[in-house]
């Protein structure tokens, strides 16, 4: 089995090399480990980090919040 890597700049470029092999029938993996932060995500993040921690609410919480209000 031969093992090509290739890195990709942008979802779109994924989408599109994705459908490529899928039409070609060329089977593939797609490793999700290589995960970048984007400066949106990371400027909620940093936005999430400066709020008061009194109002902090744990995961749990948060899951329970969203499942009464989106029924999930």
């Amino acid at each position: 089995m031969t093992q090509i890597i290739i890195n990709l700049n942008n979802k779109e470029e994924e989408t599109f090399v994705e459908t490529f092999l899928k039409k070609m029938k060329i089977s593939f993996e797609k490793n999700e480990d290589d995960f970048e932060l984007t400066d949106e995500i990371r400027k909620v993040i940093d936005e999430r980090l400066m709020e008061d921690e009194n109002m902090y609410v744990d995961a749990e919480e948060s899951l329970k919040k969203v499942s009464e209000k989106y029924g999930i």
